[in-house]
């Protein structure tokens, strides 16, 4: 008698779930990444707004300082004055004016971006929050300088 050559039912469910194991294995390392640009993002948003809840407290401004992570792997923000530990973000945050990390921005009370260096053209410093190929962008607007005196309530501009 000659032995039967092929493939046995258990050989090709034991193929399957090695190559599932592996798909499994590889999505969750790279499916993760707009998910972390996203939470990044949103932290930064909370971070941002308690920084302005505390220039509208002290009636001056707050500062978000932005450092690389330890492991340098992710980005740092803290404000001051200094009333809630730091945020480790699990993305990198860069702005086209300022690079990356490490840099500060000045904000008041209003959201406005108030510093560290003249405003960009654009009219506002967009930060955006990446990790992979996904990205998210912030912007924080200046304050507008207007040169010349104000013009009288109730006028309309030509």
């Amino acid at each position: 008698m000659h032995a039967q050559r092929g493939t046995s039912l258990i050989e090709v469910l034991l193929t399957v779930a090695i190559v599932a194991m592996l798909w499994t294995i590889a999505s969750m390392s790279f499916g993760n990444r707009p998910f972390e640009t996203r939470s990044a993002a949103t932290i930064f948003d909370a971070q941002f707004a308690h920084a302005c809840a505390i220039a509208s407290a002290s009636g001056g401004t707050a500062m978000l300082s932005f450092a690389i992570a330890p492991g340098g792997s992710g980005t740092v923000v803290s404000i001051s004055p200094a009333d809630a530990p730091p945020e480790t973000l699990r993305a990198g945050v860069s702005e086209p004016a300022l690079g990356k990390p490490p840099f500060a921005i000045t904000v008041d009370a209003y959201g406005h971006a108030v510093a560290p260096q003249p405003c960009p053209p654009g009219g506002g410093y967009t930060l955006t929050f990446s990790a992979g190929p996904a990205s998210e962008d912030r912007v924080l607007a200046c304050l507008a300088t207007v040169a010349g005196p104000p013009e009288p309530v109730g006028t309309v501009p030509p």
